[in-house]
């Protein structure tokens, strides 16, 4: 996997406005059945990564554990607090990470 290019896709998606952060958006994103991608940090806790698991399972939507831990992913997005989930609502975007991962 090259790390930079998903950073880079994910910087974009996020400036598109299709990307969400956090278990609440990216929950309700996959309940409305609009999550194309779904991205979780590698030290997520079990009981999170379960939760949005059986979400992604219900509603279709692929999901992946990405090689980097919460306080780095959310430095990487500029954010001062450690993020653990992250997803996308757009195709093109999903298909992209996808061959990133």
């Amino acid at each position: 996997m090259t790390g930079n290019k998903l950073w880079g896709l994910v910087g974009i998606c996020r400036r598109a406005g299709h990307l969400f952060i956090g278990f609440d958006a990216v929950a309700a994103l996959a309940a409305d059945g609009r999550a194309k991608q779904i991205l979780l940090a590698s030290d997520l806790s079990e009981k999170t990564a379960k939760e949005l698991r059986f979400a992604a399972e219900k509603h279709a939507v692929p999901l992946a554990v990405i090689p980097t831990d919460k306080e780095a992913l959310g430095a990487l997005l500029g954010l001062q607090k450690p993020v653990g989930v992250i997803a996308t609502d757009d195709d093109g975007f999903a298909v992209a990470m996808q061959k990133c991962i």
